[in-house]
């Protein structure tokens, strides 16, 4: 009986941990409310994010050849680079790689 306790308590710690690195990670915040002039080119057709990193969830597929509006950038704990972008044209904003795209202008540091 101790022992079957004993792993409970251990999954249960697990799955907590687990739970709040993803609510880390896919929540990111941003300081720059608007695009600087800065945007990119999309190389393929990939997913924007709701955060900076890949196992976020999807807000939307971007086409191959879209513009982004680049409003910051930031650098997650895996050392890549991500911008929040929002899709011309669109109200869609969330999380693009920067391997994902050609950028053009400078940007911000998301903060």
């Amino acid at each position: 009986m101790a022992v079957l306790s004993l792993s409970g308590a251990i999954t249960g710690t697990t799955t907590a941990t687990a739970a709040s690195d993803v609510q880390d990670d896919c929540y990111h915040g941003h300081t720059h409310s608007q695009p600087g002039s800065a945007y990119g080119i999309m190389k393929g057709t990939y997913n924007l994010k709701t955060g900076p990193y890949q196992k976020c969830g999807n807000v939307r597929s971007v086409s191959a050849g879209t513009k982004i509006w680049i409003w910051c950038e930031t650098t997650n704990k895996y050392n890549n680079d991500w911008v929040y972008a929002r899709v011309e044209g669109t109200n869609d904003v969330g999380w693009m790689s920067f391997d994902n795209y050609t950028m053009y202008g400078l940007t911000f540091d998301c903060g």
